[in-house]
Order: structure tokens, then C-alpha cells, then sequence
């Protein structure tokens, strides 16, 4: 990620932050996320890692895509071309997600391409939110559990459930699964399944610098 980047992302945490009024520890108690983070990525000194975007993002009531969304009007229309794809985490051992959709007048559905690399998954925790999600494996293979079933997904494989099941996903497989996941958009105070990725190691700190690229 370059300065530019990182520059962006600063500008607009901090644009909304003071826009909606919060200090740096009334984010910090909401998004469950230390000030002298938020405080770093505010002035760009810090790449933070996707849990603790997705948690800030989460915090101040906006949808998961928030870092992830262009600065521009709502539209009917959009047509994005897969060089102008943005994207969060891009190391080896780290979980990747690509975001698809842009910013239509009341959108319905979200998209991403999630990346998984080998022990990767969702996190202990289930997931439940409101509407549907429908993934479509793209490579590799992964391994759903949609309220208590297992189902495993390989290539040109789709899953579709009611999201407010109980659900989880790891890739338990030899190499990285890459998953194409639509779901319809939840209400935002509703945990979602990238909320709450986890990594091989169980004990990473939210803090722990890894790779963002917008």
C-alpha cells in the first residue's frame, strides 16, 4: 500500500469520525478498538489488518465495504473492471477480500471474492444476520457448516442459505480456496461473515500490522 493510500483511508476514518461527533475513545469503546490504533490510522502511520477495519467500519454504523468504497455519488449504474478491484489483506498467510459491488442508490446485495489461505476460516464464533448468501466456489475447496450440517464446496460448487442460520466456513483443504460470496445487505448494526475472520493464529492482536491494498 502506498502513502496515497494509506493518506486516503485517514482522511476519510477521520472525516467521519469528527462529522458524526466522536472523540477518539468514543470510536475506540463502540468498535472495540484501542484509540492509539485508530489514532495511528487516522494519520496514516499504521496498515491496519482487516479485523480491526471491519470492526471500526462496524462502529460507526457503516456497511463492511466502508474503507473498501470509492469516493463518489450513488448511482443506478456502475460498471467496475476487475484492475479497479479493491481490496483488503494481500500476504501469503492472510485471509483476502476483494469487494465486487459499488455504491448504488439503495443497494440490496453485496459481493466480495474471499480468499482463503490453508487454516484459514471465519473464526470460532458462528455467524447470523439478516436475508440470503450465496457462495460459489471458485478454486480450492472449503468446508461450510450451515445450522449444524457440514457441506464441503469445491470447484463450480454453490451454497445458498438464509443467512440468519447459524454458519461457519474454514478452508481445511491443501491449497488456498478463493470464494466468490453474494449476500443480500444486512442491517448494518447486524454481525456479518466478514466481521469476524480469523487467521492461523488464534492469538493475533487487532493491532498487528499486516498488508492493505486500496
Amino acid at each position: 500500500m502506498t502513502d496515497t493510500h494509506l493518506k486516503k483511508i485517514g482522511d476519510k476514518l477521520n472525516r467521519t469520525r469528527e462529522s458524526m461527533g466522536l472523540t477518539l475513545q468514543q470510536l475506540a469503546d463502540i468498535s472495540n478498538v484501542v484509540p492509539s490504533t485508530i489514532q495511528k490510522i487516522e494519520t496514516g502511520s499504521m496498515i491496519p489488518s482487516i479485523a480491526v477495519m471491519m470492526k471500526i467500519a462496524r462502529g460507526l454504523n457503516k456497511k463492511i465495504g466502508f474503507f473498501l468504497d470509492e469516493e463518489e455519488t450513488a448511482t443506478e449504474v456502475s460498471l467496475l473492471r476487475k484492475s479497479e478491484r479493491l481490496s483488503l489483506g494481500e500476504k501469503e498467510d492472510q485471509i483476502s477480500v476483494q469487494k465486487l459491488t459499488t455504491e448504488l442508490v439503495n443497494p440490496e446485495i453485496d459481493g466480495f471474492i474471499l480468499t482463503l489461505p490453508l487454516g484459514t476460516g471465519s473464526g470460532e464464533e458462528p455467524l447470523h444476520h439478516h436475508g440470503e448468501e450465496l457462495v460459489f466456489c471458485i478454486r480450492g475447496k472449503a468446508t461450510f457448516t450451515v445450522d449444524g450440517d457440514y457441506y464441503t464446496l469445491g470447484p463450480g460448487d454453490t451454497l445458498h442459505f438464509k443467512s440468519k442460520l447459524s454458519h461457519s466456513y474454514k478452508n481445511l483443504g491443501r491449497s488456498t480456496v478463493e470464494l466468490l460470496i453474494i449476500y443480500s445487505v444486512p442491517a448494518l448494526s447486524e454481525k456479518v461473515a466478514f466481521l469476524n475472520v480469523s487467521r492461523r493464529t488464534e492469538d493475533e492482536k487487532d493491532n498487528q500490522i499486516s498488508s492493505l491494498k486500496i
